[in-house]
């Protein structure tokens, strides 16, 4: 599978802005998951000059997004969205 056929339905990115916004289920991960996560991708991962914005409807959608203060090419935006579930899906499965 190449990174053309995987499906990034809850993927956006925007390289325009500089950004990609990555929707979670709420209830699948519970926001302080959602929050170590995305706080430990830009402590911990070499995203240090990243600025985070989390977003949405703890009920059905909260979107996080990322925003490198350095260009970033789509594939490395899209990086950073799939590193950012799995330390979810890490966080999650080991808390």
């Amino acid at each position: 599978m190449t990174g053309e056929e995987i499906d990034t339905h809850n993927i956006t990115v925007d390289e325009e802005e500089n950004s990609v916004a990555i929707r979670v289920n709420p209830r699948l991960y519970k926001t302080h998951f959602i929050m170590n996560a995305a706080h430990d991708l830009t402590e911990t991962a070499g995203y240090q000059h990243t600025d985070i914005v989390i977003d949405g409807d703890p009920d059905t959608t909260i979107v996080v997004k990322f925003i490198p203060r350095e260009k970033k090419t789509r594939k490395e935006l899209l990086n950073i969205a799939y590193q950012f579930n799995s330390l979810l899906i890490a966080l999650t499965t080991t808390r």
